[in-house]
């Protein structure tokens, strides 16, 4: 048996269950799911025991409460958490039951992120980062193998564990390339999905826009998914409102992952607007890989994990920069009958950015000691 945890993810995200935990169970192993979502969802099959406790049970409770069921399951061969939280329960197993193999899959690249997203004045920044980094080391005794969902712009974060570490993308699969878009596709049509915060660019995108729009008055945007915070829906919603964008942005709230496909394959040009921060100069943005395997001509921020994997077959736009994010947009529609960059990046999906290129090499991690 496979037991795999997460406790700040949805049941159903996309790289924990429908590539990682669909792909084991396509080859035929048995998984104890455990997650904690205030989702109504139970993903529960002959295959897999899903067991989801909602976000009113503290993460420490969630922790001994798996612990202690984890002690009635029969043989368990591998535990796999999803989160630095969940670091304390990796322990518990282990001391427990040593035989067990632990695998430590890192989402995101954490220093990153708190430098992002902490509003604590620098030094003290630093030193929680130091802290917290100390932390994680301390457990990291405990862990057998490790995942990194992307590869490392800057220093190897793990370098000095000594353990092995696997980069293991999240790619679509290529069941999800589509050639033969051009009658689903609405004229003028701009997508965004994912996330919406600051970091992300969003006002950036409103900004540019207001430009576009005196260009092409027709054109539309998509910004799908959920904001991070209240504050900054109102902000953009006002922002919307005063550039006079209500009949050109429509702000749709998340959809499962898997209905976002059909949306995609609507809209001509996929954007991401990214502002240059210590966690976007890190993480690769799984929706980049989405939109080229869509078909949507594609504008992106110069940012390193991006760069990392296209080159001359995007518009390319300055971090920070409405202007340029309205010229690219712009040239995008203008070029888009004389494109090649859409064939070529499904060329890339198909060869290259794929699970089932990636699919192996995880399954791999649990036939090995």
């Amino acid at each position: 048996m496979i037991v795999i945890v997460s406790c700040h993810h949805p049941p159903d995200d996309e790289r924990i269950y429908h590539k990682q935990i669909c792909s084991l169970v396509e080859n035929g192993h048995t998984i104890s799911y455990y997650t904690r979502s205030n989702r109504k969802i139970d993903l529960s099959t002959p295959l897999i025991k899903h067991n989801n406790y909602g976000l009113k049970t503290s993460v420490n409770t969630f922790i001994n409460k798996v612990n202690h069921d984890l002690r009635t399951l029969e043989y368990i061969r591998v535990l796999q958490i999803h989160e630095t939280a969940l670091l304390p329960l990796l322990k518990k197993i282990k001391l427990q039951f040593p035989y067990i193999k632990t695998i430590y899959d890192v989402h995101e690249n954490m220093e990153a992120l708190y430098r992002t997203f902490s509003k604590r004045i620098k030094p003290l920044k630093e030193m929680i980062i130091y802290l917290r980094k100390y932390q994680e080391n301390l457990y990291l005794k405990y862990v057998d193998q490790i995942i990194l969902a992307n590869v490392p712009m800057s220093n190897q974060p793990y370098s000095k564990s000594g353990l092995p570490i696997s980069i293991i993308e999240n790619f679509p699969e290529r069941k999800h390339l589509n050639f033969s878009l051009e009658s689903k596709k609405r004229p003028h049509s701009i997508v965004y999905h994912g996330h919406l915060g600051p970091e992300r660019g969003i006002k950036d995108l409103i900004k540019a826009m207001e430009h576009v729009k005196s260009i092409q008055p027709k054109i539309t945007l998509s910004l799908i998914g959920t904001f991070r915070t209240r504050g900054f829906q109102r902000e953009v919603l006002k922002m919307i409102h005063q550039l006079n964008l209500e009949d050109n942005i429509y702000v749709i709230d998340q959809v499962p992952h898997s209905k976002i496909w059909e949306i995609l394959e609507e809209h001509s040009v996929g954007v991401i607007p990214f502002k240059k921060t210590p966690l976007t100069e890190e993480n690769t943005p799984t929706k980049l890989f989405e939109m080229m395997a869509s078909g949507l001509e594609i504008v992106a921020t110069q940012l390193s994990p991006i760069q990392n994997f296209v080159d001359d077959s995007i518009y390319w736009a300055i971090p920070g920069n409405p202007l340029s994010i309205a010229e690219s947009l712009l040239n995008s529609f203008d070029q888009m009958n004389n494109s090649a960059n859409i064939p070529k990046n499904q060329s890339l999906i198909k060869e290259l950015y794929n699970w089932e290129k990636r699919k192996e090499k995880y399954l791999s991690l649990f036939y090995s000691k």
